[in-house]
């Protein structure tokens, strides 16, 4: 990508006028950075935000340099709704380990073959687990604590996995 004053960002090469003189558009891969900056074109970069936590508005260029670098304005995310996601992605996540499972439980209440002991205890864990989440979830007091917080740690190792040699 490149910045050129008056135009703005071009994300790629195409032919262009400047100060009169009408460029192609394989200059961008023909010329020397130095080359381009002699007649106005910057190479450009955006430096970008985790959307996942910012909503982004207008950007600003700062042309300063040696390159122009695009930097968006940002406003933090509501933390309610980050909180809700986690919670929903911890739930999400506890759904379907359980639903791979589910079978044996449906066998059981239909009057088959128990639960094993083992598989019994590990959905009882998961299920834990994941109240255990949402309570630390609903506990981040900021962004930075939402940040931070991994909500894929801890979770309780399925009894099929395979063991793992030291």
């Amino acid at each position: 990508m490149w910045y050129v004053e008056g135009i703005g960002l071009i994300k790629t090469p195409r032919g262009l006028t400047l100060n009169g003189v009408q460029h192609p558009r394989n200059i961008f891969t023909l010329w020397t950075k130095q080359e381009l900056a002699a007649i106005g074109i910057k190479p450009a970069r955006i430096e970008s935000v985790d959307q996942k936590y910012y909503d982004t508005g207008a950007i600003t260029w700062n042309t300063s340099g040696d390159e122009a670098i695009g930097t968006y304005a940002t406003t933090e995310k509501n933390l309610d709704d980050l909180k809700t996601t986690l919670k929903n992605d911890v739930r999400a996540y506890a759904s379907s380990v359980l639903t791979q499972s589910d079978w044996m439980s449906i066998r059981a209440a239909d009057g088959g073959t128990p639960v094993p002991a083992e598989w019994a205890t590990y959905r009882t864990n998961v299920r834990a687990m994941s109240n255990t989440k949402e309570s630390e979830i609903d506990a981040l007091a900021n962004l930075d604590a939402v940040k931070a917080y991994n909500n894929m740690d801890g979770w309780p190792v399925s009894p099929d996995a395979p063991v793992e040699e030291v």
